[in-house]
Formats: structure tokens, sequence, C-alpha cells
């Protein structure tokens, strides 16, 4: 393992404090050893020295022993590994040092075997401690994260059955968390958009490393249907969910932001298409860019072909210079009105008289330019 392991070791035996010391150190490599000769001296240790990965205590000392040292080191240090090291063993004294809850029990003998035990002990117990201090950190965090996050963060069982639900559940859909627990998650998923919910959490559970995303309606407390955004992801195997972890957004603003400005889309393109004549939205540089369909009857080329087309290909040739000329004067501020002939896709020239203007963002900078074409026979309409 690695990481020193700080070791106190109490013992009121001088020469076993200094072979205990010098035996640990050299079977375990990570081992530092502090020796206190009573218990009140290895607490005044412990409390001056915080940094105390395992405490090695013998049972016999003269002010008190090793189980009341224990007792004592328990309040303060619940999960403090605590070795009962001692010279006087029995099934009676390992009993009470266990459900005081002393780590481990070890009796001392000849020789020097028993350090290479007692090292191991003590590296096991240190490790055993650290990994459980560092899950309950990394769970902790981890709740931490959840309990403050804005998304919903929520556990469902293999049948979509809600496990947990995170606070943020009250902000999205009016429950309090504890509502959902044991209730069908696809209970409150708006009915057209439950076959893709169900079609996305089915392969999570095909293949446990797919996470796949859904957008759908989930009803508010209030039986209003709010739109998510959720991601899933199969923790079926981890221990500490088993089950699958889903994290949900609500988008309702951005989706009816969309909404609206899709309607607003429609209608500005209706609007124009109403238009009698030739209304045109071109970059800067002359290619196309927005029309109404105006353009295309009279041009007779289809949006896609239009998109594309160039100046050359659109305009007679004899009028090719003057377009160019205008939106050079165009690009300089003016407003020019001209007469050119458009060239349609049946080979025949369309006069028209064009007006053509600067369109500019809202900070004034260019971002294109904009006319509309008014047919010589159509009579100024």
């Amino acid at each position: 393992m690695s990481g020193t392991i700080r070791v106190l070791h109490v013992d009121d035996d001088d020469a076993l404090l200094e072979l205990t010391k010098t035996m640990l150190e050299r079977e375990g490599e990570d081992i530092t050893v502090e020796s206190a000769h009573s218990g009140s001296q290895a607490l005044s240790c412990l409390r001056e020295n915080g940094r105390v990965d395992c405490i090695v205590s013998d049972y016999e000392m003269p002010d008190r022993d090793g189980l009341e040292l224990l007792e004592t080191v328990r309040e303060s240090h619940p999960d403090l590994p605590f070795v009962l090291f001692t010279g006087k063993g029995s099934e009676a004294i390992a009993s009470r040092a266990l459900s005081a809850g002393a780590t481990e029990y070890l009796q001392k003998g000849a020789g020097t075997d028993q350090y290479a035990v007692l090292a191991n002990r003590i590296e096991n117990a240190v490790a055993k401690r650290r990994a459980e201090r560092e899950r309950t950190h990394s769970q902790n965090r981890f709740q931490a994260l959840i309990e403050h996050s804005s998304d919903l963060v929520a556990i469902l069982d293999e049948d979509g059955v809600f496990e947990y639900a995170s606070p943020a559940t009250r902000d999205i859909l009016g429950f309090d968390p504890e509502v959902l627990i044991g209730e069908p998650s696809f209970d409150f998923v708006h009915p057209d958009d439950q076959a893709d919910v169900a079609d996305a959490f089915d392969r999570m559970i095909e293949d446990p490393d797919a996470t796949p995303s859904v957008s759908y309606r989930l009803q508010h407390d209030d039986g209003e249907w709010r739109h998510m955004e959720s991601r899933g992801t199969n923790r079926l195997d981890d221990p500490a969910i088993e089950g699958f972890v889903v994290n949900t957004r609500d988008v309702t603003q951005r989706v009816e932001a969309e909404q609206r400005l899709s309607e607003e889309q429609e209608l500005f393109d209706a609007a124009l298409d109403a238009l009698p004549h030739v209304f045109y939205v071109a970059n800067l540089d002359g290619s196309g860019w927005r029309w109404n369909r105006k353009l295309e009857d009279v041009s007779g080329y289809s949006a896609a072909e239009l998109r594309d087309i160039e100046i050359e290909e659109i305009f007679a040739a004899e009028d090719v210079e003057k377009v160019e000329s205008v939106i050079e004067q165009v690009l300089d501020g003016e407003t020019v009105t001209y007469e050119a002939r458009m060239h349609t896709k049946t080979g025949e020239f369309d006069l028209r008289r064009i007006s053509a203007s600067l369109l500019t963002d809202d900070d004034g900078e260019p971002i294109g330019i904009c006319g509309i074409g008014v047919g010589i026979d159509e009579d100024d309409e």
C-alpha cells in the first residue's frame, strides 16, 4: 500500500518499545512508530498529533490497561485501528477487546515472526480504514453535488420505478422527492412521448455501456407538461447504486422560445410569399441567402438551385457589371434603384426595377443586402 502508516505503540516496557519499533519499521516499509510508556502519554500524543493511523497497545499497564485506553480512544476516534498486542492472553480478554471495538487482538510470542504478523495486521487495518474513508468522502461529495444540482437526478430500478429523486424535483416538477419513490416513472411521461422514453430505457438495459438521451414531456404537479431532456446510465453492477441513474434537465423555456421563433419564421415567410413582387436577401458577396416564392416562380429555379447560383447566371450578361457596381454602392451605405434583366431557367429575360439597400445588425454592422424587384410590366404595383 502507498502512504506512510503512523503507528502509536503503547507499552510500559522500554525494551519492548524499542524492539517493536525496530521490527515494525523493518517489516513494513511505510510504517513509522512513535512510542508511549503509558495510556495517559498515549492520549497526550494522540491529542497533540492527530496524524496517527493505528494504535498498538499492551494490555497490562500501570495507570490504565489497554481496554480502558481503547474505550477512551473510541470516544473521539471511533474508527481508528486499534490492535491489542499483549503478553497476557485469554479468550475473555480477547472477547472484551473485540466487543469494545478493538480492530485486532494479537498475543505476544517468542521470536520475531510475530512482528511480521503484526505489521501485516496493521497494514490491512489501515488500508481498510483509508478505503472506507475515501468511499465515504466520494459518497458525500457525490451526494453534495446531487443535492445542490439544478438538474433532477433520479435512480430507477429495472422496471423504471423511482428509487431515489434529488431535491431539484421540487423546483422542476413541484413534487417533494419522497412522493415519487415507488412510483413508475413512465406514468409521468406524456402519452405521445412514452414510446421514445421506453426505447431509451430499453437501450440502457440491452447495452450497459450506452448512455442514451431523450427529449420528452413530463407532467408537473400543477398538471402542466414540461419539456425535459434526460440522459441515463446503467449502474446496475455498482453495489452503491444497483439501478439506472437518470439526469434530467428542464428545457421548457428553450423549447418554447424555439417554438415561438419557428412560428415567427413561418409568419415572416408567409408574409414574404404574399408579396406580389420579388423579394430577396443576399449575402454581402451577392450570393443568395433568403428570398420569397415569387423569385422562384419568376426565375424558374428551385430553392436549392438559387442557393448556389452565381450572379452571372441569374442576370443577363450585359447587366452583370451594373449589378456588381450596385453591390459596391450598397456596401457603401447607399440605397440604389436600378433596372436589370433576370435570366430565367427557360432562357427568357424578365426586366425588373430593383431597389437594393444594406441590411445591418443591432450594432450597425453589415450582414447582407436586401431588395425588392418589381416587374416593369407589373405597372409598379
